[in-house]
């Protein structure tokens, strides 16, 4: 630090300090001083004005006194000679009236003057005033005009001339402005050296006298020109500073003359006004550049003695910056104020390198931090074009271009948007206006990804940044563009199905309802959807009377509520579908079959329910109709059946007496045709009888009940003990097999026609192995009889299950092609299916899918 240049700076600037603050004391001691000035003047000003209206106003009142006297003494009838010699002899008043005096008519003509100036005969009334005095019935002075008789301005004083109470005429004196009279003595009043007066005439606009003589019986300045002017002209009795219309400054005061309503106005510039204070002012700045260099000398001697330990440990603290010294703290020499100044330095200095040692420490976090953050972070200049000023390893790694290549370019080279554009985003980033935006960006191979980008400014070594964070979000604009596409298909879907969809929260508020649902319950969603539950157009009965059979079923109570609907579901896991009544909004009714489901969340949380119901009025007619047309023929197939077996066991019992009878008369021929006629006959009854037992399927009316099929196995084996004995088969049943809900008797015959076929259905010298096993999926019990026979080829399996198709020659595997058939419609019965696998050669395997119920 060079102290000869900070004691320098210091002198100077208390000189300036002192030189300041002393100026502007004298400007508010000249201010005050000329304010002070200002109103004693404006008091002198205003006494003296005052003085100098009062005593014009006296005169002119005196002036009109005397008139009126001798207006009193004029001949009423007297002719123009003899009022003019009249005239004449008035020597008291001519004096005053430099224009001279006239007699005037009630109308204003002039019947005598004195002096002669021509003016007998003439009209005067408009410029005498005399019109207005006649009409106010007094005495009055009339305005400024210019006289031609006297070829110069006048003013005139009219007196009533009256004969009683009548104004008959008048007497009229009039007065030059110009000429020395009790008015135009006025002029040769000055105010101070400059300064003097004038009277203005606020009626008729006209300056009546000035100081100035020039101005005389001229307009006054227009509005505007003289501020104090135009509030004298108002009214206003007082003083004020304003530049006159000529532009000088002047101190003016006003007063108004009773008698004419004028006003006289005194005048004085400013700048003799003042002149005292100028030199007032003067002589304080001479005194303060004489103490201000007194003080600074003595500034010098004190700053010399206080700033030489100052120095010293200035040259110290140089030394340690330049590394000539180490870094250690400063002497303290002196208790005084650069002592603590040498005491705080030094615990500054500490404090310093405890924050610079934390400063490396956020610089390496920060550094940490930026190189190491996987998102892909930025810093852009956005004064230099969008520069980049630094670039993270993630975003190497992302874009593909290296360091140096990155803060090498521009962010329009990385944003496909145009340069305009990148501009405007860059400018609402920096404004703050926004902080995200959607972009695509380019790679370093050229490929095109969408990214998100949260973008601020930050301010870096005096400059402002901005920072870019960068997500890319490709996959899931993609997968958002496909979650679009896919809500647009499942609203097509629910506006295009022709099923009833209704969606609901877990406590039965109807969130959703398909536009089929409005046809057919005639309820707009915007009247249910958050506003009720499906209970709304179902039948109160119904719903009461299965909430009375789940009570029964789950061993606990359920009310005729929501529950009803969706507790087999939550039981269960599974979907539940039943036949419910729909109610319409008109009241009408239909069946449908409505399938209930529970959602889940991606927690696995249950979120709510869906119910899809089909209308089955039409179904239910048809079934109703079927179940009619198969009863009928049902019937007939029965009746049909049991009469046909009469007959034939009578041809075959005939047949059989006829051979006894006749004996060893019948030839080889007679005897096998015979034969033939009883094994037909026998057949056929066994057809008939096959066929009874098929229409006899599923007409029990017996309620389903639990069945054991591992029972139902044994049952079967022991059926076909002698069948199985004679082929020599080998039956393995698998253990465990399940417990179903079905008709026990019609399992037993599904399954016993199965193992009766494994074992028949034979290769000829292969022993039947047969294998009984299950499995389980999840809604269905699958239950395998896997044998080892002939094997079904892909034809026949195509009409394997069909009644009355035999596959293979009566002479080889004798049957009445019904089993098979039977099986299926057994499994139908149960809500199952049925279903072959084989291998000609090799064998077979039926399967048997039974569905799952509340036992296992």
């Amino acid at each position: 630090m060079d102290f000869k240049s900070l004691r320098i700076r210091i002198l100077t600037l208390f000189l300036l300090s002192f030189l300041g603050a002393g100026a502007v004391v004298v400007l508010v001691l000249s201010g005050s001083l000329q304010r002070d000035v200002e109103s004693l003047l404006a008091r002198q000003q205003v006494t003296f004005v005052g003085g100098l209206a009062e005593e014009v106003d006296q005169k002119i009142k005196l002036q009109i006194e005397a008139m009126e006297r001798v207006a009193a003494l004029v001949l009423r009838d007297a002719d123009a000679t003899t009022l003019t010699a009249f005239l004449q002899d008035r020597t008291g008043i001519k004096g005053f009236f430099a224009g001279g005096l006239m007699i005037l008519g009630r109308d204003g003509v002039v019947r005598a003057e004195g002096p002669a100036l021509g003016r007998i005969g003439k009209d005067m009334a408009a410029l005498a005033g005399v019109k207005s005095m006649v009409e106010a019935g007094h005495s009055v002075v009339g305005e400024p005009y210019f006289d031609p008789a006297l070829n110069q301005p006048a003013v005139a004083i009219a007196v009533p001339i009256r004969q009683g109470e009548a104004v008959i005429g008048a007497l009229v004196g009039t007065a030059t402005l110009s000429q020395k009279n009790f008015l135009g003595r006025l002029v040769e009043q000055k105010v101070g050296e400059t300064g003097g007066l004038y009277m203005v005439s606020p009626k008729s606009g006209l300056i009546v006298i000035s100081t100035n003589k020039e101005r005389i019986f001229t307009p006054v300045p227009a509005r505007g020109q003289n501020r104090m002017l135009d509030r004298y002209m108002d009214g206003y009795e007082g003083s004020g500073v304003a530049f006159s219309s000529v532009g000088i400054e002047e101190l003016t005061s006003a007063r108004r003359i009773a008698s004419t309503g004028w006003m006289l106005v005194a005048r004085l510039p400013t700048a003799e006004a003042f002149e005292p204070v100028g030199g007032i002012k003067n002589r304080l700045m001479v005194a303060l550049a004489v103490l201000g260099l007194l003080s600074l000398v003595l500034l010098w001697l004190v700053l010399r003695g206080t700033l030489a330990p100052l120095r010293r440990a200035t040259e110290r603290i140089q030394a340690m910056v330049e590394g000539r010294v180490p870094q250690q703290a400063l002497e303290v020499s002196r208790g005084d104020e650069v002592g603590r100044l040498i005491t705080a330095f030094n615990a500054l200095q500490d404090k310093l390198a405890v924050a610079d040692d934390a400063l490396r420490e956020r610089e390496a976090l920060y550094h940490a931090l930026f190189s190491g953050c996987k998102a892909v972070e930025m810093l852009i200049d956005p004064a230099d074009g969008g520069r980049i000023i630094d670039a993270n390893r993630a975003a190497e790694i992302y874009y593909g271009w290296t360091h140096d290549q990155l803060v090498s370019m521009r962010i329009s080279q990385i944003n496909i948007l145009d340069q305009s554009a990148i501009a405007e985003e860059m400018h609402k980033a920096k404004a703050e206006e926004r902080d995200h935006f959607d972009f695509r960006h380019r790679l370093a191979s050229g490929e095109i990804r969408d990214v998100e980008v949260w973008s601020g400014p930050v301010q870096v070594t005096g400059r402002k940044l901005l920072y870019s964070i960068v997500h890319d979000v490709t996959a899931r604009r993609r997968a958002e563009h496909e979650l679009g596409s896919l809500l647009a298909f499942r609203r097509a879907i629910l506006d295009g199905a022709g099923s009833s969809i209704i969606a609901t929260t877990i406590d039965g508020t109807i969130r959703l309802l398909n536009p089929t649902a409005e046809q057919w319950l005639g309820y707009g969603a915007d009247e249910v959807v958050g506003r009720t539950t499906p209970a709304l157009f179902h039948d109160p009965d119904e719903v009461a009377a299965r909430a009375a059979q789940l009570s029964r079923e789950l061993g606990r109570e359920v009310e005729p509520g929501f529950e009803c609907f969706v507790a087999r579901t939550l039981l269960g896991g599974q979907p539940d579908s039943g036949e419910w009544t729909y109610v319409r909004k008109d009241g009408g009714r239909f069946r449908v079959l409505l399938t209930i489901s529970a959602l889940y969340d991606d927690d696995g949380q249950l979120s709510g329910f869906l119910g899809v119901a089909h209308d089955i009025s039409a179904r239910l007619s048809m079934e109703r109709e079927l179940q009619r047309s198969n009863a009928e023929l049902e019937n007939f197939a029965y009746v049909a059946s049991h009469d046909l077996r009469q007959p034939l066991r009578m041809v075959s019992s005939y047949l059989t007496l006829l051979q006894r009878r006749l004996g060893e008369s019948l030839d080889q021929d007679c005897r096998e045709f015979i034969a033939y006629a009883v094994d037909g006959a026998q057949r056929m009854d066994h057809m008939i009888t096959d066929l009874l037992g098929y229409s006899r399927i599923g007409r029990g009316g017996a309620p389903q009940e639990k069945v054991d099929l591992g029972d139902v196995m044994k049952l079967a084996q022991a059926n076909l003990g002698a069948l199985i004995e004679e082929n020599g088969a080998d039956i393995t049943v698998s253990e465990g097999l399940p417990v179903v809900m079905g008709n026990e008797v019609e399992l037993e015959r599904l399954f016993q026609n199965l193992i009766s076929n494994a074992v028949k259905f034979q290769v000829k010298g292969r022993s039947p192995q047969v294998d009984v096993t299950w499995s389980s999926s999840t809604d269905e019990w699958i239950i395998s009889v896997r044998d080892n026979g002939i094997g079904i080829d892909e034809a026949g399996q195509a009409r394997l299950f069909q009644i009355f198709q035999r596959l293979v020659g009566q002479d080889e595997y004798p049957g009445s092609g019904i089993g098979l058939a039977s099986c299926r419609k057994i499994a139908e019965h149960h809500g199952g299916r049925i279903w072959v696998e084989s291998v000609p050669g090799e064998g077979s395997v039926f399967h048997v899918a039974l569905p799952k119920s509340v036992v296992r």
